[in-house]
This record gives C-alpha cells, sequence and structure tokens, in this order.
C-alpha cells in the first residue's frame, strides 16, 4: 500500500501495525478454535455422564429422558460448533 507524498517511516510503521494487527486476528481464530473444541469434549463428556446416571437408576423414564436429552443437546450443538468453527476457520 503506497500512497503518495506519504513518508517512507509512517509508510513502514503503517505495514507493521497491518502485519501485527492480522497475526493478533490470526491467534484470536486460532484460540477461538481450541476453545470450541474443548467445549464441545466438556459437552460431550457431561450428556455421556447424564445418561450413564440415568441408566444406573434403573428407571426406564429417566434413561429414555436423558437420553432423549442428550441427544437434543448434541444435536443443537452440532450446528452451533459447524457454524463457529466454519466462521474462526474462515
Amino acid at each position: 500500500m503506497t500512497v503518495p507524498d506519504m513518508p517512507a517511516d509512517l509508510e513502514a510503521a503503517t505495514a507493521r501495525v497491518k502485519e501485527l494487527s492480522d497475526r493478533v486476528i490470526d491467534q484470536a481464530k486460532q484460540n477461538g478454535l481450541t476453545w470450541l473444541e474443548g467445549y464441545e469434549k466438556v459437552l460431550e463428556s457431561l450428556l455421556t455422564l447424564e445418561e450413564q446416571a440415568a441408566k444406573g437408576s434403573g428407571l426406564d423414564w429417566a434413561n429414555t429422558l436423558a437420553s432423549t436429552h442428550a441427544n437434543f443437546v448434541r444435536e443443537t450443538s452440532q450446528v452451533f460448533f459447524d457454524a463457529m468453527s466454519k466462521q474462526l476457520k474462515a
């Protein structure tokens, strides 16, 4: 990016600011992806625990309720996770 009559030191400073800005954005995206993947794993662990606890209760209705809830959360959160991943990878 060259602007007519822009001093060389100002042009160099502008280039450094742009480079730093790009690096900050890239790092923020990477951190966002890492956080999102971690959150997805924690959510899956909690849902698995919910299902196992319901199975251990010996109550069919509790098992059905927990499985239905866990599947609902998995399916809806997957849409969210996929959309956020696409945004962060763009």
